[in-house]
């Protein structure tokens, strides 16, 4: 009659062995995967903001017009001005076809690198009597640096663009060619884009 043996406890040792490097690669296997998802979503969302910032940038300057403001006892702004941090100008293009109070189709916009964040402001009024009352709003962040650049019509990058600081005999330059906008993320390098102005017109002294 044969007599049925349990396990040794070599057996027993064993088996809880493989069991335990299983679950260990069972659980570094499942944690790389959701880390591997988590990552490609997050480069994903990243992605989206990259290209709205951008496409918003697109969509003023294509509109830009040489308006001048008045603001903050009625001093005159020039109609575009353009820093390495700070780009500020007027667009048009705007609609308000469900208000009942008739407003201008004219908005002063600015875009600004302001620590490691690109944002976009904007103004109620177009002549602002307090340019300090403004809205900002956040397009892209972790940005490792960011900077603007401007196209005179030689095609010459400047780093700033003032009125008085490009003007040349016979002309008033009201607007660069083209606005450049250069940004480092980090973790996908530099970037470089180049966003061409509709008119970019040097205004003949008659």
């Amino acid at each position: 009659m044969r007599v049925n043996k349990g396990f040794t406890l070599i057996e027993i040792l064993i088996a809880l062995a493989v069991f335990a490097i299983m679950a260990t690669l069972t659980s570094s296997a499942m944690y790389y995967a959701f880390n591997t998802r988590s990552r490609v979503t997050e480069q994903a969302e990243r992605l989206v903001d990259l290209q709205m910032a951008i496409i918003m940038i697109e969509r003023d300057t294509e509109q830009i017009t040489s308006r001048p403001v008045r603001g903050n006892e009625m001093r005159l702004f020039p109609a575009f001005t353009g820093q390495p941090l700070y780009l500020e100008f007027t667009r048009g293009g705007l609609t308000n076809p469900y208000s009942v109070e008739k407003k201008s189709s004219l908005r002063r916009i600015a875009w600004l690198c302001k620590g490691d964040k690109l944002i976009r402001r904007s103004w109620d009024a177009l002549d602002a009597v307090n340019r300090n009352n403004y809205h900002d709003k956040t397009l892209l962040e972790n940005i490792k640096n960011c900077k603007f650049a401007y196209l005179d019509q030689n095609l010459q990058v400047l780093p700033e663009w003032r009125e008085s600081s490009v003007s040349s005999p016979g002309n008033t330059p009201t607007l660069p060619k083209a606005v450049q906008l250069k940004i480092e993320l980090g973790d996908w390098g530099t970037a470089t884009f180049l966003f061409i102005l509709p008119e970019g017109l040097y205004a003949k002294i008659v």
